[in-house]
Formats: C-alpha cells, sequence, structure tokens
C-alpha cells in the first residue's frame, strides 16, 4: 500500500521560490561577520539558510579576479572594512614624550574611547566606579544651583588608562563556541530533508540538501580566514607612549610603554583569508549561492505541498538563528578581545587599569589631565587642547604652567581674581576667578586620584599637599 502524502489533494501551492534568494539575507551576512571570532564556529553552518542570492552578491565581491569582478561587479571589498574589523576613525592623539600628533587614530582607539564612555558604578561586567568633580560646600552656587538642581550634570570624563606591556604576538584571538546553538537549525534542516525522501518528494529534498551543503561550505570559507591583531613595533630607546586620546571633550590618558600606546593608536584587527589576494574559493563559494537560488526557482515548485512546507520550516528556523548571531554586538566583543587577549587586562585587574572621572568643565578636565600625565612640554598640551588665547586665558594660563612645573609647591595657589581688576574688565575679572576655581577643582581630584592609585606623586613627600589645606580664591 502506497504511503500517502501529506496535503496531498491540496488545491493550492505555495510559491516560496521567488523570495527565497532574497528573503533573511542580510541577516546572514550580518550573522557570518562574526564567525571569525568564535573557535570552531566555522564547522556549523550546514543548514538551509535563506538568502543564497543576497549573500552571493555581497560575498562574492571579496574575490579578485576578472572573472569575479564580472560575475559579481561592484568592485572588490576590503575583508577587513567589510565585516566590520576596520574603517572607523578614531579620536585624535597626541603623544607627551615624542611630541607625536595624530589628527584621526583608528578603529581601535574609537573601541576603547567607547568602553571608556560606557563604563558605570554598576557592578558590570567590565564596569568600574566613576569619581565626580568635587564642590565644596562654600563654594558660590550657580544659577541652576539656584533652581534646585545641586549637582550640575558632567559634560565630560577623562579617563586614564594604566596599560600592561603588550605582547609582540597576542595569542589565540577566538572565543569558545557553544556548539550546541547550532544543533536547532542543523536538525530542522535534516529533519525535513529525511521527511522529503521518506515521502518521495525529491525535489523539495535535494533543495534542502542543496541549501545546506551551499550554506556550509560558505560559512567553512569565509571560517578559514586568520584573525591577528597587528601593531607596529617601536623602535628600540623609543621614549614612554604617554599621550592622550580626545575627541571633543572626552578625554581618554594612556600610560605605558610605546608598543602598548601603539596597540591602541595604530593597531588593528586584520583578517587573512584562505586564498588570498583572489579568494577563489570564496568565489566558487558565492557562484554556489548563486547556483542554489536558480535550481530553487525552477524546482520548488515542482515539488509538493508538504515538502514547501518542509522547505519553508528549514528557512524560518535557519532565519531565527541567524537572526540570534546577528544580534551578537561585534563592537563589544572586540572590544572585550582588545581588553584582555590583546592588553592582557583582565576582569580582576580592570579597577587598577582603567579610571575614569567626570567633569562639568572642559577647562577643569584639561588641567586634571596635565597634573596626570606631567608632560616635558606642558605649554605644547595645553594650547593644544584649550586653544583660546585671549589676555585673560593667556594669563591664566601663564599661572597654571607655573604651578605645574614649580617645585617645592605646597598648595595649588593662584593670585586673587581681584588683583587683577586694574588689568581686565568686570565680565573678565569675573571669567578670571572662575578659571582658577576649574583649575583649583582639577587638582583637588587629582589628590583623590593619587590617593587611589599606585603611581607615586608628582611631588614630593614633603611637599605634597593635603586637600584639606587647599585654599579657594
Amino acid at each position: 500500500m502506497a504511503t500517502m502524502i501529506p496535503f496531498q489533494n491540496a488545491k493550492f501551492t505555495l510559491d516560496i521560490s521567488g523570495v527565497a534568494g532574497f528573503f533573511g539575507g542580510d541577516e546572514v551576512i550580518s550573522a557570518m561577520g562574526s564567525v571569525h571570532f568564535y573557535r570552531g564556529r566555522k564547522y556549523l553552518g550546514w543548514y538551509n539558510s535563506p538568502g543564497s542570492y543576497t549573500v552571493a552578491k555581497k560575498y562574492g565581491r571579496l574575490a579578485n579576479s576578472r572573472f569575479w569582478n564580472g560575475l559579481f561587479p561592484g568592485g572588490n571589498t576590503d575583508p577587513n572594512g567589510f565585516l566590520g574589523l576596520d574603517g572607523e576613525k578614531g579620536p585624535a592623539f597626541i603623544a607627551t614624550h615624542s611630541g607625536t600628533k595624530m589628527s584621526d587614530t583608528g578603529h581601535v582607539a574609537q573601541l576603547l574611547l567607547g568602553e571608556c564612555k560606557s563604563l558605570k558604578e554598576d557592578g558590570e561586567e567590565w564596569k568600574v566606579a566613576t569619581v565626580k568633580e568635587v564642590r565644596k560646600d562654600n563654594e558660590a552656587t550657580t544659577s541652576s544651583e539656584k533652581n534646585g538642581n545641586e549637582d550640575p550634570k558632567p559634560t565630560c570624563f577623562v579617563s586614564v588608562a594604566n596599560l600592561p606591556p603588550c605582547p609582540p604576538n597576542p595569542p589565540n584571538l577566538q572565543r569558545p563556541w557553544k556548539t550546541w546553538t547550532a544543533g536547532l537549525p542543523i536538525f530542522t534542516s535534516v529533519g525535513p530533508a529525511a521527511a522529503c525522501a521518506y515521502f518521495r518528494d525529491w525535489y523539495c529534498f535535494s533543495m534542502i540538501v542543496l541549501g545546506m551543503i551551499s550554506s556550509g561550505v560558505a560559512c567553512l570559507v569565509v571560517g578559514l580566514g586568520t584573525l591577528k591583531f597587528v601593531h607596529p613595533k617601536p623602535a628600540k630607546g623609543s621614549p614612554s607612549g604617554d599621550g592622550v586620546l580626545h575627541a571633543g571633550s572626552d578625554f581618554v590618558v594612556l600610560r605605558g610603554e610605546e608598543a602598548s600606546v601603539n596597540a591602541i593608536t595604530r593597531g588593528a584587527f586584520s583578517l587573512k583569508l584562505s586564498g588570498a589576494p583572489q579568494n577563489h574559493a570564496i568565489g566558487l563559494s558565492a557562484l554556489l549561492l548563486v547556483v542554489q537560488f536558480f535550481l530553487q526557482l525552477l524546482l520548488i515548485p515542482q515539488g509538493t505541498l508538504f515538502g514547501q512546507v518542509m522547505f519553508l520550516v528549514t528557512f524560518a528556523c535557519s532565519w531565527v538563528y541567524n537572526c540570534y548571531l546577528s544580534s551578537i554586538d561585534k563592537q563589544e566583543l572586540q572590544t572585550s578581545i582588545l581588553m584582555k587577549n590583546v592588553l592582557g587586562i583582565e576582569k580582576s585587574t580592570l579597577k587598577s587599569t582603567l579610571k575614569k572621572y567626570l567633569f562639568t568643565k572642559r577647562t577643569t578636565a584639561v588641567v586634571f589631565l596635565l597634573l596626570v600625565l606631567q608632560p616635558p612640554e606642558k605649554a605644547m598640551l595645553l594650547n593644544e587642547l584649550l586653544p583660546n588665547d585671549t589676555e585673560v586665558w593667556k594669563k591664566w594660563k601663564k599661572e597654571v604652567l607655573d604651578q605645574l612645573g614649580g617645585k617645592g609647591q605646597k598648595r595649588f595657589v593662584f593670585s586673587s581674581a581681584n588683583d587683577n581688576a586694574a588689568l581686565f574688565g568686570p565680565d573678565d575679572t569675573a571669567l578670571l576667578k572662575s578659571l582658577y576655581e576649574y583649575a583649583h577643582n582639577a587638582y583637588t581630584m587629582y589628590l583623590e586620584y593619587e590617593q587611589t592609585s599606585d603611581e607615586s606623586s608628582i611631588y614630593s613627600p614633603e611637599t605634597k599637599m593635603d586637600p584639606a589645606n587647599a585654599e579657594r580664591v
């Protein structure tokens, strides 16, 4: 007795072949963008995935020859930029010892800046406590405070990163992957394919199996690339790499060896695909995806309704899994690998490596980072970060530089703003007084930083100032 096929007497069919090559393609591309970061995930792509034509047109551009350029037009694509490993501009950088100035750094520096922006005091993973700008009880209230806002909202931050020595060749950058998560799409592709074979729907059976093969080959070929972290080696005798990253009102002070700082300012994640630079294997896998798309157009309508439903089930389950993979935050993943695998910063040492300080004024933040860095060319860095050059600012900068470069100073004290009333008008005198207060707040914050830092003070023990002795103008 012949086996009855489910839905055998149905009066309609599912015409899904037209959308099979397009639906879900973006999710597949996004999902494959993180395959290199996980150990063994390249072997787990054997399921009937949707969007074959969309994926082929995108990934085919990674192949580099006249034939592949004609088959997949649009120009060759750099794999690092295509997969989100590079291409993003980072903040500007100033090296305090070598004098190097970079108007733009790279993707890695942007990752570190983003990590510093996200630091919170909620105790979460990779999070540290923040410290707000010190304000004394007897400080004159501002107009916002009179309106009930006793705690002005910080407008900028300074993160101090004490970088450990960076290994010249970072170890394996890949993370372990939960293999069992791929069981759902693989099982829901094998099961329906077996059901189609059982009911002798060879059209849908062959298309499900071809989809599994083409998807698995594409994932394997792309995943065979080698992920590395590269950065230039410093010359022998190079000075300390201390410097500051700055973007708007956000600053990251980098302290450490030249190699460690280079890893941030000039380092990059690099992916070398198997068979580069021609990448014929990727071209062939993309061609297989195109062949799959055209065969689906021809053969899926020839199958039974049951086989078409089974084919649709494989697509639905694979699409859900691809959405899960595409939800992985690749920026956060790269940041985690940068911190742990490249810089060697473990969770247990994070609080001693990264410290974040919030400020309500950019001027206060700049003076604070000058105190932390103690650069040889203080005036250069001060003028670079605070380019104001009016007479009031020039006088204030001179007094700040005198304090920073002075020896035997017991108090971070300035002349009274009222003493300069004859030189400046009322508005400029009020501005000068505010600038003195900002600098004083920065020094008070610096004393707090010293108390929680393993670094020795820039002042000798006998001249180190106690916060209680600090005078306010």
